[in-house]
């Protein structure tokens, strides 16, 4: 099994920053930096640093502000992504406490919060593994911000229902309606992550054409718009369906300066990924002692990345094709 960077899992943040505006007064210039719907866009801007720690605190002030200024939308909102904070840590219970304090508040009335609510609802259910509620909850959220023209809170629930939903039809059927809207909203930002979303849902199934496809949409928005190690996984994934569609020099050409470049930056992932590809080609061209090398590689590599003891599967079956090659 390869291992993919998904965008969305858990990390995908839809920011509406519709704050922090300046108001002039007299001529003069005052910045509402410490109201609460500018600490509450602070915070979003952390989130997108995956920053979790920091991020929790940063809503945390926003709430406390918004509590003060009895404003109940961002009440809600920080509440909210409060408990993701806590869901992202691992600390699942302290989360849903916080979810259920956001719910008391919470108003269909009210876009912003209740489709934020929403949101963090549906990851909750997501990772107690109820799909069925988690569907319903997405599905619920798309259509609210749909009618309340919330493109990039629409783009999310299409995002998380392609997650969610039963079959790898319903997944690519939620995936494109994710990027028509990114596309007719001109909410570029968001379509590396969507495109690499739609192209590991190919992947899983095995259609690699389409698959390389996406993966190459994917690669120009994040090229575009994001950091360095997206752009790494972004080139690693076009090699890896070259190698997986058989075409072995193509995958070469990107695979052998991912390589290069997971070393300089030191990520143990990207290296070790880099190198089963490698092996896996040099296993399929007949050269044992070659592929040998660049499995064993892998292996020191994800042990470095922790896969040994927190990635199970990755750490299985790169033990197994070191077997089945050395067989």
């Amino acid at each position: 099994m390869k291992l993919q960077i998904s965008f969305i899992i858990g990390l995908f943040l839809i920011s509406v920053n519709i704050f922090g505006v300046e108001i002039k007064s007299k001529g003069a210039n005052v910045t509402q930096q410490n109201s609460a719907d500018s600490l509450l866009s602070a915070a979003d801007d952390i989130f997108q640093t995956n920053n979790i720690e920091d991020a929790f605190g940063a809503y945390t002030k926003a709430f406390e502000s918004a509590r003060k200024e009895f404003n109940r939308s961002v009440e809600v909102e920080a509440l909210a992504q409060m408990a993701r904070m806590k869901l992202k840590s691992g600390q699942k219970e302290e989360g849903r406490t916080l979810l259920g304090q956001a719910e008391e508040r919470v108003s269909d009335s009210d876009p912003l919060g209740y489709s934020r609510f929403l949101g963090v609802k549906g990851r909750f259910e997501w990772q107690d593994n109820d799909l069925a509620e988690a569907r319903k909850t997405f599905e619920k959220m798309y259509d609210f911000c749909h009618a309340n023209a919330l493109w990039g809170r629409v783009i999310d629930a299409a995002n998380m229902m392609a997650i969610v939903s039963e079959t790898p039809e319903l997944q690519i059927e939620w995936s494109k309606k994710g990027i028509e809207t990114a596309e007719a909203t001109e909410t570029e930002r968001m379509l590396g992550q969507l495109w690499n979303n739609l192209a590991a849902t190919y992947y899983d199934i095995k259609d690699f054409e389409n698959a390389l496809e996406a993966y190459k949409k994917s690669r120009e928005y994040h090229w575009r718009f994001s950091g360095e190690v997206a752009k790494l996984y972004a080139d690693y994934h076009i090699g890896m369906t070259y190698r997986l569609l058989g075409k072995f020099e193509e995958a070469g050409t990107w695979l052998r300066p991912v390589l290069a470049w997971a070393e300089r930056i030191n990520n143990h992932s990207a290296i070790g990924q880099a190198c089963e590809d490698l092996g896996e080609i040099e296993a399929a061209k007949g050269n044992k002692k070659d592929a040998l090398v660049y499995l064993k590689r892998a292996r020191d590599e994800y042990k470095k990345a922790g896969y040994d003891t927190t990635w199970q599967e990755v750490w299985e079956h790169i033990n197994t094709r070191i077997k089945q090659v050395e067989g």
